[in-house]
């Protein structure tokens, strides 16, 4: 029987130099996992679309050209620095988040660069990388261009851990941290539900070193099962009362890949903000890897507890 050919890597393009760093960041992945690439570029003007242009000159039959440019020149260069990788490139009709998001269905990851500039108006606008990590079904890893302070000889794996449904993103971490022969930094981060010093008199179990102890013990035992199967990866693990973005974003200083979860939070734009894992894809100066993991059930409304 003849093995199934695995999935490609997606790599998103656009022209830009964020684009450009991702493209070289998913052949990369792509060669260690031993899949093909695919190099993806949305083209935004549907037929019969008016691109503004001198008279006499057809706007969107240019833009066109341009794109299939773009697509060929990053595929040339990619399989000169990386011979051997399968590389493939589509030019697909539509806005980038639609076209990248239907990638993803049959991919295994999606590389794209992140343009973000930290501002609240990115933050509430939103970029196309937190659009396609907020809705891919496969990972996403997201690419920052941070020229300014950029941190040479990055090394390590970092990966967020709420709680059992991160299992996926904490294993996608060993399994980054094993194929980069690196350490892996495990953090967990809690805060009391009662805030101030309220919770001492309402509960002792609370307390800030029982509390400390009980989200220490969690964590070890989160990341016992994956440390069993890849016992080759060293693993550090931190658990600190603070806030959960604060941390993996001083974690991930030097770090060469920084893992997070994903889950739908109700809520609209406001609700999108709070999440830890815009947080980090706005702030972080290393790639996000960005995983859909699954949320823990809820009983019914009026269900016995």
């Amino acid at each position: 029987m003849t093995a199934a050919r695995p999935a490609p890597v997606v790599v998103g393009l656009d022209g830009s130099p964020d684009a450009s760093a991702a493209a070289l960041l998913a052949a990369e992945e792509a060669g260690r996992r031993g899949a093909p690439l695919e190099l993806l570029l949305a083209f935004p003007w549907p037929a019969g679309t008016r691109v503004p242009a001198p008279e006499g000159f057809d706007g969107r039959a240019a833009m066109h050209v341009m794109a299939e440019l773009v697509l060929e020149t990053a595929a040339d260069e990619l399989r000169r620095r990386f011979p051997g990788l399968s590389v493939r490139s589509r030019l697909v009709e539509g806005k980038a988040p639609d076209v990248l998001v239907a990638a993803a269905r049959s991919a295994q990851l999606v590389c794209l660069g992140s343009r973000s500039t930290g501002s609240l108006e990115d933050a509430v606008l939103g970029s196309t990388a937190a659009a396609v990590a907020r809705a891919a079904e496969c990972p996403v890893l997201v690419v920052p261009l941070r020229a300014r302070i950029t941190v040479t000889g990055r090394s390590g794996v970092v990966v967020g851990v709420d709680g059992p449904e991160d299992d996926a993103a904490l294993g996608a971490a060993f399994a980054a941290a094993a194929a980069r022969g690196c350490p892996l930094v495990a953090v967990h981060t809690w805060r009391h539900p009662v805030p101030g010093p309220a919770h001492l008199a309402l509960d002792p179990l609370v307390g800030a070193e029982a509390a400390q102890r009980r989200e220490e013990s969690l964590l070890a035992d989160l990341v016992a099962p994956w440390a069993t199967r890849l016992p080759e990866v060293p693993v550090r693990q931190v658990v600190e009362r603070a806030r959960a973005a604060e941390v993996l974003l001083s974690a991930a200083l030097t770090a060469e890949l920084l893992v997070v979860g994903r889950r739908h939070r109700p809520g609209g734009v406001l609700g999108t903000l709070r999440s830890t894992t815009n947080a980090v894809l706005h702030r972080a100066g290393c790639p996000v890897q960005v995983v859909p993991v699954t949320e823990p059930a809820r009983p019914p409304a009026g269900a016995p507890a």
